[in-house]
């Protein structure tokens, strides 16, 4: 009996180690250069990032979104980044922008405190799924 037990819970714990082990594709690295705070992320081969500014907002993937924790510094105009890949998606009828290997986001910022800190909510996807994940940071600076 004990022996069926823990035979039945180790089969059980393999088959649902998947559904909670979620994979990062993507690896953030954070600097300051003079005012404008930069987000360098690299992302795995086989999978893309979602733009900050899609082209069309209202529906479809999750745009790459970066919340400041408070107190949060002043920031100046929109989110930088390269020029990306647009195209139709299919999955989700619309155009979208995404980047494979590596983007850059990046925001200037007014006075920027010694310290600072958020979340960088962003998605990416294969071939075969779709995942929102959030990336924390909390920075020091000269």
């Amino acid at each position: 009996m004990k022996l069926t037990f823990t035979l039945l819970l180790g089969v059980l714990l393999i088959t649902l180690k998947p559904i909670f082990a979620q994979e990062n594709p993507v690896k953030f690295k954070v600097e300051m250069h003079e005012d404008t705070l930069v987000f360098h992320a690299e992302i795995d081969k086989g999978w893309h990032m979602y733009a900050a500014n899609l082209p069309d907002p209202t529906g479809g993937p999750l745009p790459t979104e970066i919340i400041y924790n408070d107190p949060s510094p002043r920031t100046i105009g929109a989110i930088i980044e390269p020029e990306g890949h647009t195209e139709m998606d299919e999955a989700f009828g619309i155009e979208v922008k995404y980047f494979e290997t590596e983007t850059f986001y990046k925001q200037v910022i007014a006075d920027a405190p010694k310290i600072i800190s958020g979340t960088v909510y962003f998605m990416v996807c294969n071939d075969q799924m779709c995942i929102p994940l959030e990336y924390h940071f909390n920075q020091a600076f000269k």
